[in-house]
């Protein structure tokens, strides 16, 4: 798939604009998709992927998409555990014994995020600090920017290391923006369909290294 990168991230977070609504074809489109991009990740080593739509339509499907993923990763590369484990909320998803009948353990993490993630982490982080407080459990100089960054990076998912942006113009659409601080930040603004190489294209980027194709 891809090879000759003399890095890849650990975390690579993909942004995908999906719009306020959408029909059954269109979702159906967008699932396939995101397993596409956990599949391509997986081959690529990348341990820890995140997909965003601001409307929060994959988490509304995520047990689809966690099967499709999964399907689609073993038969992309058969030769490497292809159970994905799914994050909705910074809790992950419990699968059904259907779903994975050999019993084999995760080896990668997808988390699901919508705009309404960052404010519901921000809002229990809030109170959970101030209640802390008003008990003497810690005071206000305790509180830094470093240990609101570590909650939301528990309640949210892990920092990324490569944000992608799939759309033809920037758009971030209410992404955490904690989670932008120290990414790397790849646009692909000539990229009228999601493929592999878009993701490739990204990658290279990130890696500033030179890119071979096969498989």
């Amino acid at each position: 798939m891809v090879s000759a990168l003399s890095k890849t991230p650990n975390h690579l977070s993909a942004i995908f604009d999906v719009g306020v609504s959408t029909d059954d074809m269109n979702l159906e489109k967008v699932i396939q998709q995101a397993a596409e991009l956990a599949a391509w990740s997986v081959a690529a080593g990348i341990p820890t992927i995140s997909i965003y739509d601001a409307r929060g339509h994959l988490k509304s499907h995520a047990n689809r998409l966690q099967v499709f993923a999964s399907l689609r990763c073993k038969s992309l590369v058969p030769e490497q555990p292809h159970q994905i484990a799914v994050y909705l909320n910074g809790r992950r998803l419990l699968e059904d014994d259907d779903t994975n009948p050999d019993g084999e353990q995760p080896g990668h993490s997808l988390y699901l995020i919508s705009e309404n993630d960052g404010q519901r982490a921000l809002r229990s982080i809030t109170e959970a600090l101030t209640e802390r407080v008003k008990h003497g459990d810690m005071t206000i100089d305790d509180i830094s920017v470093d240990l609101v960054a570590e909650q939301l990076h528990l309640l949210v998912m892990p920092a990324p290391d490569l944000i992608v942006v799939f759309g033809s113009e920037l758009n971030l659409s209410g992404y955490p923006l904690w989670h932008l601080q120290q990414a790397e930040l790849e646009t692909l603004y000539n990229e009228d369909e999601f493929g592999f190489l878009a993701f490739a294209h990204a990658l290279q980027s990130y890696a500033g290294a030179e890119m071979r194709y096969g498989k």
